[in-house]
């Protein structure tokens, strides 16, 4: 099968696992059917679930699937990602946690409900002690597909503000 669909990146702090449980349930209120990792996600599932841990000592990241239910689960083996007839597919967050430092020497680009705030950041550095690499994979590029950019918007709202996806930068090809 040819690779499908579109990679958004970003670098998370270690708030990622509460930010994921935040937008699993809103995937929940999407898709009252949910399948999550390839499972159905009933109520009880949803009250307990929780981000999988990776192996550290692992090279790949760790994977939680969405899709609407069986029926997208099956369309999914056929198509990757893709969009349906309804104009809606399946989609991925991959993660993984890196333990160690990172350093930015300047960040750009800043997004922040309070317009001071961005302000003050715009340009100085970054530093975390340690940080999760993610990257949601939808069936099409957020900026021109409604579908993607719902979702990708709906990820970056998890993180407690609303965000332009239109001005969320996209990875170099």
């Amino acid at each position: 099968m040819e690779i499908t669909g579109h990679s958004s990146d970003f670098i998370s702090d270690t708030a990622f696992p509460a930010v994921v449980k935040q937008f699993v349930m809103r995937q929940h209120q999407r898709w009252p059917g949910l399948f999550l990792c390839g499972e159905p996600a009933s109520a009880e599932f949803m009250a307990d679930w929780k981000l999988p841990d990776t192996d550290d000592d692992d090279d790949y990241s760790g994977i939680v699937t969405f899709s609407a239910g069986q029926e997208m689960e099956d369309f999914w083996e056929e198509n990757g990602y893709a969009l349906d007839d309804a104009g809606e597919g399946p989609f991925s967050i991959f993660y993984r946690l890196h333990p160690q430092p990172l350093r930015a020497g300047q960040v750009t680009g800043v997004q922040c409900a309070d317009p001071e705030a961005a302000t003050a950041v715009e340009g100085t550095g970054l530093l975390l002690a340690e940080y999760f690499a993610v990257s949601i994979v939808t069936p099409e590029d957020p900026a021109t597909d409604r579908f993607s950019g719902r979702v990708l918007a709906d990820f970056l709202e998890s993180f407690g503000s609303s965000f332009d996806v239109a001005s969320t930068p996209s990875p170099p090809d």
